[in-house]
């Protein structure tokens, strides 16, 4: 008996190692894949917010940051990796890959639901095989760069995972609430994704129980998780104001006019289209051949027909997880439809939870269409369920091997810094890039393009501060109407006047000045 106990804990560690190990192979490989794309100025920003936060400022005090903060979730990956690594470009890239990582595991377990054994190994399966390959051209930076919506999946999956794992106990409306709020401070995109579909669920088992008539004591649940959810909403308003009455960062509202006139519909259900093809990897941006593309779309149908299957299943077989993913992706992809949010596929990181969601409906789902007695059909889909693994599997290290791409703004931070220009002026896209690009060496403050005032888009007020800091060199550009924009020579110069010294840089002009230029800074 005792070694029987000892052989299943043998066992547990076994299989926690495998795990352990598998999880840090997929690490380094979407690591890899993450270094073929550039960072932006919007990671770097998080890479300086969470370098002020490990020199003390732990509210960030005189930050502005964006409509989103990621303040208590990514933004403490952030400071970790840096604790250990610094700061340097390749946070962005290590970040993103352990997110997508975690992402991941948390989808497979969600998926698996409480099923054991061969049968819990195939629900997984399938979840890490639609997810296993971010497309390498579309989806690396919409998956697997900057913190921007794709991040807040991590949270989300781990409420519904408490949910599913822990059943109806006392205090599991509790933690939900906790944790909801918690989501909902970090992106009030969360809102969408989890908590009014947690809400909605429990109003809608509640009248289904009502109407059965079932007695009171089995209502208790469904009433506290539905209030759990009302009032995290409260909870994460009132943690918002705290800390702004603590002096935290500035958090910049979302557009007043969300919602989208009837003439604009097509255009965005067309962008939603697009935009399942990009996430799924389906878009044929991934390189690869065929083959590639086949095992992409073969996710995408799959992730369709388990949703598909889980609306004419809600009432009566679906389970209280399953009916809250389902309402969280018809949800996002309503708000895709109706909100400004998703234009185009350019925004594609706005609804980035469709792909984990459709992945855990997949293996939540799809095993139950076929019946318990069709062991011949279940044989004969291992082989090609295998097949299309290590199809995608092969893609993925096909992705991986492609060759790192050098930071955007590296030849420009690294001329800065050799020629000791430590402070200055940039566009957005070239600003906290650049800073980030040279380790920190040179400062680059983020103004606006006609380079006549602050650009109050995460950054910080204490860079403009003329008493403390001495910016003299600004970064403008050849090609103001380039993707990445920047500040036009010429209205850099009659704005701050004409410059001592004109250098060029890799398609950059640096105009340096004998004054300090935050003198002459609006805003």
């Amino acid at each position: 008996m005792v070694n029987w106990r000892w052989s299943g804990c043998g066992m547990r560690l076994a299989a926690a190692a495998g795990l352990l190990l598998v999880a840090a192979g997929l690490f380094l490989l979407y690591f890899r894949q993450s270094l073929a794309a550039s960072f932006n100025s919007d990671g770097a920003s998080q890479v300086l917010q969470a370098q002020d936060m490990l020199h003390g400022n732990l509210l960030l005090h005189g930050w502005w940051t964006g409509d989103v903060s990621f303040y208590p979730t990514e933004l403490p990956e952030y400071m970790l990796v840096e604790l250990v690594g610094g700061l340097r470009p390749v946070v962005v890239h290590i970040c993103g890959a352990l997110t997508y990582t975690l992402a991941l595991l948390l989808a497979a377990l969600l998926a698996r639901g409480r099923a054991r054994g061969a049968a819990g190994l195939v629900r997984a399966l399938l979840a890490v095989g639609i997810m296993l390959a971010p497309a390498a051209a579309g989806g690396t930076p919409v998956l697997l760069e900057n913190p921007d919506h794709f991040g807040t999946s991590v949270p989300v999956l781990l409420i519904l995972l408490v949910l599913d794992r822990d059943g109806e106990r006392w205090y599991v409306p509790v933690v939900a609430c906790g944790l909801l709020a918690w989501a909902q401070v970090a992106d009030e995109l969360a809102v969408i994704a989890v908590t009014v579909p947690v809400g909605v669920v429990a109003v809608v088992r509640l009248e289904v129980l009502t109407i059965r008539h079932r007695p009171l004591r089995e209502l208790w649940y469904d009433t506290a998780l539905g209030a759990a959810a009302v009032v995290s909403i409260g909870l994460a308003a009132g943690t918002e104001k705290a800390l702004r009455a603590l002096g935290c960062f500035d958090l910049l509202p979302l557009p007043r006019h969300l919602f989208v006139a009837r003439s604009q519909l097509p255009g965005h259900v067309r962008a939603l289209g697009e935009t399942l093809l990009l996430l799924f990897g389906a878009s044929g941006q991934g390189g690869g051949g065929p083959v590639f593309l086949a095992f992409h779309l073969i996710g995408l149908a799959l992730a369709g027909l388990a949703l598909l299957a889980a609306i004419v299943w809600y009432l009566t077989r679906a389970d209280r997880v399953t009916q809250v993913v389902v309402a969280a992706e018809l949800a996002t992809m309503a708000a895709a439809i109706f909100t400004v949010e998703l234009a185009s596929v350019a925004q594609a990181h706005e609804v980035a939870m469709l792909l984990p969601f459709g992945a855990v409906l997949a293996g939540r789902v799809l095993p139950g269409l076929l019946p318990d007695g069709a062991r011949a059909a279940r044989r004969a889909l291992l082989p090609a369920g295998g097949a299309w693994l290590a199809t995608g599997l092969a893609a993925l290290c096909y992705a991986a091997a492609g060759a790192p791409v050098a930071a955007e703004n590296l030849p420009l931070a690294v001329w800065l810094s050799a020629h000791g220009y430590t402070e200055g002026l940039g566009a957005y896209w070239q600003a906290s890039s650049t800073t980030v690009d040279s380790g920190g060496k040179t400062l680059v403050a983020p103004v606006t393009a006609q380079g006549t005032s602050v650009y109050a888009w995460e950054a910080d007020a204490a860079w403009y501060d003329p008493a403390a800091r001495r910016a003299n060199f600004v970064v403008a550009t050849q090609n103001p109407g380039g993707p990445l924009g920047g500040i036009a020579v010429s209205a850099g110069q009659e704005f701050f006047g004409r410059p001592a010294h004109t250098y060029r840089v890799d398609g950059y002009v640096i105009m340096v000045y004998r004054y300090n230029l935050l003198t002459r800074l609006a805003g």
